[in-house]
This record gives structure tokens, sequence and C-alpha cells, in this order.
């Protein structure tokens, strides 16, 4: 049998007053995430709120920051992928909507790796398929469904 080969993760950070989760937790959420050996290398960027409003608007047109920006790049059969994270709006994230930081971490983690991978939320089909994934992954770690709020 073939041993599946690791993701080379990279992480760039360009902000540090703000948590994140530590390399252990990111590569297990990576791991859980992806699809056999599909991606083999991700680079996390961790930016701030101005950068990350900076890229939003470059690329997807909106003049607002983001929680998580995912940039695929496809070579044959292999994934290689930017994943560029705002930790202030994460962060901020959890607490409005009464989430642990990990939880709010892990899902967009799993959030951004699925996109890599090719799912997206284009439409409400697109979407309820992307997000049934997304609850799979983050209940098989006993955390909840993000979707649903108290």
């Amino acid at each position: 049998m073939k041993k599946e080969k690791p993701t080379k993760i990279n992480y760039i950070t360009y902000i540090s007053k703000h948590y994140v989760p530590s390399p252990r937790n990111v590569k297990k959420w990576i791991n859980l995430s992806k699809a056999k050996s599909l991606v083999n290398h991700v680079n996390l960027i961790y930016v701030g709120e101005k950068r990350m409003q900076t890229l939003n608007k470059k690329y997807l047109r909106k003049d607002k920051p983001t929680n998580v920006l995912t940039f695929t790049y496809k070579e044959k059969e292999i994934i290689y992928g930017d994943i560029i994270l705002c930790p202030k709006i994460i962060n901020d994230e959890a607490k409005k909507f009464g989430f642990s930081s990990n939880f709010r971490w892990a899902h967009m983690i799993i959030h951004a790796m699925l996109h890599l991978q090719g799912y997206n939320h284009d439409s409400k089909k697109s979407r309820t398929y992307m997000e049934n994934v997304e609850v799979k992954l983050l209940t098989s770690m006993n955390f909840g469904n993000p979707y649903v709020r108290n």
C-alpha cells in the first residue's frame, strides 16, 4: 500500500497581537479536511484587516475585510494553495457567535481547505453541500454545527 504524502505547511505572519491556533491544531484540521493526497502544499498567511480588505477588493471586488481568502494552484493532479486568514476578524466572530476560538479557527481552516479542493458556495445547492461537509468534519472532532447559533 502506498503511504500518503504529508501536506507541506508554511506559516507566514504579518501580524503578531492576535490569537492564532497552534501549528499542531492547524495541521490536524488541514489533514482532516483533505481528500487523500490531493493537497500537497499550503501556505497559511496571517494578515491584518487593512491587508485583507485590499486583497478582498482586488480579487473579489468587495471593499471590506473578510475572515479568509483562498487561492488554489493546480499542477496535474496536485493542488497547492494559499489560505489568507485575518485573525482579528476570526477571533471577533468567535466572540460574536459564542464559539470557542478553536472552533471558529477549525471551521475557517476546514472551509478554506474545501475551497482548495474545488468546493464552493456559488449556488444554494453547492453551499448546502459544502456546509454539510464542514459540519460532518467539525462534528467528527466534537465541535458543534457552526450554522446553528443559540
